[in-house]
């Protein structure tokens, strides 16, 4: 059985890194969060880096954006063994840039299906 883990390794980190996502990553649109990524060398032995974003324009107090992050590195965490193995099989290093664009803190359930949606639409349309 697989633990189901969320280490700093697999953390994306690093202002050029990002940068280098947002300029040149593709994007898919999974309402209320876009998904972009980009195939790209990782200074680590993992298959995918993953970085969450919620703009204080759209949750102005703190508390909101912390618990939607939480919910989204959740989600994740617990999905993520699925996709690491398409990664694996291809045989590349992957960095995701999730952003929360609603203005509501989305429940659980909701955060968690539409991350898996957005994450099956990504790899199909752009691996």
């Amino acid at each position: 059985m697989e633990r189901h883990t969320f280490p700093k390794q697999e953390r994306l980190c690093g202002r050029p890194r990002i940068q280098r996502l947002m300029d040149q990553g593709r994007s898919v649109h999974v309402p209320p969060f876009r998904l972009t990524g980009l195939f790209m060398e990782l200074d680590q032995p993992v298959p995918a880096q993953v970085a969450f974003a919620v703009p204080k324009r759209n949750l102005p107090r703190a508390v909101d954006r912390n618990r939607a992050r939480r919910r989204m590195r959740e989600a994740y965490r617990l999905h993520k063994h699925s996709y690491h193995p398409l990664l694996r099989d291809l045989g590349r290093q992957c960095a995701w840039l999730f952003v929360l664009q609603g203005r509501t803190v989305p429940g659980f359930q909701e955060v968690e299906s539409k991350m898996i949606r957005a994450l099956d639409r990504w790899f199909k349309e752009h691996a």
